[in-house]
């Protein structure tokens, strides 16, 4: 006692330190569990080391004098607090007996000596400590269990909720499995392409009411265009769904949901969000199955058509057949068992040289389309002409996999070429001996013309490669002609074109840095397509105009030439007649008409002699001499 204070504390710095040490060993180990996640471990190690440790300072002290016994009031509650009451129970059983025990070995005498001993104040100061420890743990659990029973009620309600919320999950669910099964069942439905229009509709409808909230009440009716589709309970009511939508082809197509009754007679059923939009998903795969529908008819409808007009062949990318039609095979006179698998090799009819093929194979190649006339072999060794049109078909990758080709025949026409050419050479032949150029041409507004057919015949100015090819090409012609005529034959062209009349024009054309003249004359006429179409001829007139030329200049030369001496003579002649002339004079005069008579008569042979020489070097081989009057004078 240190100034009337009772000190509470141990009798030992030993037994001070020990205790200190002790507690905190045990609060340091309780922590340590906690805080590795081994609470249940915990909840029995600390009132177990609590009731170790109790135990222990009252076998120490010597006897069993409270408070130290009282210290075990904590550990009990401690113990129900954390590990239950069954466990407090025990833990209390467990205390009373080590108390009893320990008074036993205080009365017997077996208890170690006293080390210290406490006045009645301190002993009350001592029992305050266990009394308000387990005041402090009996409104800790009474809160803790305040605030647990509150917390409960929470999670309770939460859970409530969240019961509700999984319930109302659950049922929205299965009206989505409702909803995903008449999706399925659609789907498959309409997959079928076996079944007729009509059955796969009714089964549609049938199975669509499965898929709403109440289906023991619930009607459809498909409509397509004019024909509709219904269930056997369906009547109409304005507790319905109703949707339409139309086809590429303006085809209308309509799925109506009806209720046929109320679940309650005061108001109708709504319908839910997702029974509106699973109606829209089903008119619009209806929608999209029509249109399938409609696609495949219209394709087979093609097919049909291209089976009777052409014939049908596929090939792989090596080029081996993989389909013919029934017009292939009738036209190579091979079945189709025959052909498929084989290179398209086994009708080629080897008239075509390997170039022929060579923009066929650059096509193919770009994976272009390629359009041709092929000479093929038949089975029974007979040629056909067929024109070609091949597609490359391509994957997802873009690599081309087979090849479409779609065959026209075309036998007859080239036979019908064949034959017009023949006769096209024919009338060349015929036409080739005729001195000058034959023709069939067209005429534009401008003038221009387009040469449809044109033969050189023997005209001299053919003789000339480079004349042939200008005569084919019109715009070189133009530039053949004289600079003095070009206005004159494009006028003529034109007027040809305006009136649609015959067409006669002399013109001069410089060949070689000759002049040569040409005649050409051209008739219309109309073709079948009602287009006007000239023919004619043009030839070289040159040797004509020459003989013209010739003749106007005799005409010329005795009208200009020859007068001046006839004039002399007549005057001379004048005067002899009508002057008396002495001999000597009559002598002058006569000598001067004899000199003019010379220069006549030297005139005429000239002039004979210049028309022979024409007439020698004249392409003009025609014997005119019994057409000449030859008379004895010029007006007898």
């Amino acid at each position: 006692m240190v100034g009337g204070i009772i000190i509470y504390a141990p009798a030992s710095v030993f037994r001070w330190v020990s205790i200190i040490l002790t507690v905190s060993g045990i609060g340091l180990l309780t922590l340590g569990l906690n805080r590795f996640g081994h609470t249940k471990i915990a909840a029995y190690v600390l009132p177990c080391c609590m009731f170790l440790h109790i135990t222990n300072l009252a076998y120490t002290g010597g006897g069993t004098i409270l408070p130290g016994i009282a210290n075990y009031i904590p550990i009990v509650l401690t113990t129900g607090f954390l590990l239950g009451r069954q466990k407090g129970i025990i833990m209390a059983v467990l205390c009373i007996a080590v108390t009893f025990g320990l008074a036993l070995l205080e009365a017997n005498g077996n208890l170690p000596e006293v080390q210290f001993v406490r006045s009645p104040i301190g002993r009350g100061v001592a029992l305050v400590l266990p009394i308000s420890l387990a005041a402090a743990i009996q409104y800790f659990a009474t809160h803790h269990l305040s605030t647990s029973l509150v917390a409960l009620q929470n999670e309770i309600q939460k859970r409530e909720v969240a019961e509700k919320i999984k319930d109302q999950s659950v049922y929205d669910l299965g009206e989505r499995v409702k909803e995903l099964k008449v999706l399925y069942n659609a789907s498959h439905i309409l997959q079928n392409l076996d079944v007729t229009s009509d059955q796969l509709f009714q089964e549609l409808v049938e199975v669509i009411p499965m898929g709403w909230q109440y289906p023991e009440i619930t009607s459809a009716r498909i409509c397509v265009d004019n024909k509709e589709y219904v269930t056997p309970n369906y009547m109409p009511s304005n507790n319905a769904l109703f949707v339409e939508m139309k086809t590429i082809k303006e085809s209308k197509v309509s799925i109506e949901v009806v209720y046929s009754q109320s679940k309650s007679d005061k108001h109708k059923i709504p319908f839910l969000k997702e029974e509106h939009n699973l109606l829209n998903t089903l008119v619009e795969m209806l929608k999209v199955n029509l249109e399938h529908r409609e696609k495949r008819a219209e394709l087979k409808d093609y097919k049909y058509a291209l089976d009777v007009a052409a014939s049908i062949s596929i090939t792989d990318i090596d080029g081996c057949f993989s389909f013919v039609n029934e017009n292939f095979c009738r036209a190579s006179k091979y079945r189709s068992d025959d052909l498929e698998g084989e290179h398209y090799s086994i009708i080629m009819s080897g008239l075509h040289p390997p170039d022929y093929f060579l923009d066929l194979k650059v096509a193919m190649q770009e994976g272009k389309p390629f359009r041709g006339e092929f000479c093929n072999k038949a089975k029974d060794g007979s040629l056909y002409w067929v024109d070609t049109f091949v597609v490359p078909f391509f994957d997802d990758n873009g690599n081309i996999y087979q090849y479409l080709s779609i065959h026209h025949d075309i036998t007859i026409r080239k036979e019908g070429e064949t034959k017009i050419k023949e006769s096209e050479q024919l009338l060349r032949k015929i036409t080739s001996q005729v001195p000058a150029n034959t023709y069939m041409f067209e005429i534009d507004e401008k003038g221009s013309t387009k040469v449809l057919f044109m033969n050189s015949g023997k005209d001299i100015l053919n003789y000339d490669s480079d004349i042939e090819q200008a005569l084919r090409h019109p715009e070189m012609f133009r530039g053949l002609l004289h600079d003095d005529d070009k206005t004159k034959f494009n006028n003529a062209m034109k007027e040809a074109y305006l009136t649609e009349a015959l067409i006669s024009v002399q013109y001069r054309v410089v060949v070689n840095e000759q002049v040569r003249w040409r005649w050409m004359q051209a008739i219309p006429e109309k073709d079948k397509n009602g287009k006007i179409v000239w023919y004619g001829a043009t030839g070289d007139i040159t040797p004509l105009i020459d003989y013209i030329t010739f003749i106007e200049q005799i005409l010329y030369d005795i009208s200009h030439v020859m007068r001046r001496p006839v004039t002399t003579m007549m005057s001379l002649t004048s005067l002899i007649i009508d002057t008396d002339l002495s001999e000597k004079e009559i002598k002058e005069f006569s000598r001067k008409l004899y000199g003019v008579s010379e220069e006549l008569e030297k005139f005429t042979r000239e002039l004979s002699h210049v028309y022979y020489q024409k007439r020698q070097n004249s392409k003009f081989d025609v014997d005119i001499d019994l057409l000449i009057d030859k008379r004895g004078n010029l007006f007898g």
